[in-house]
């Protein structure tokens, strides 16, 4: 599913923070799947 402007900002940041890029976008996940980080992913449209 494709970032907002709010994820790739947050995800950008972690990774700079993490120093590696797998090590970013784990936490980046990790904290998104918790609940700690919201409105990072763009919702689906819904089916009539």
């Amino acid at each position: 599913m494709p970032l907002t402007k709010k994820g790739t900002k947050i995800k950008k940041a972690m990774v700079k923070h993490y120093g590696s890029k797998k090590k970013g976008e784990q936490v980046f996940y990790a904290s998104q799947n918790v609940g700690k980080i919201k409105g990072t992913h763009k919702k689906r449209k819904k089916k009539k």
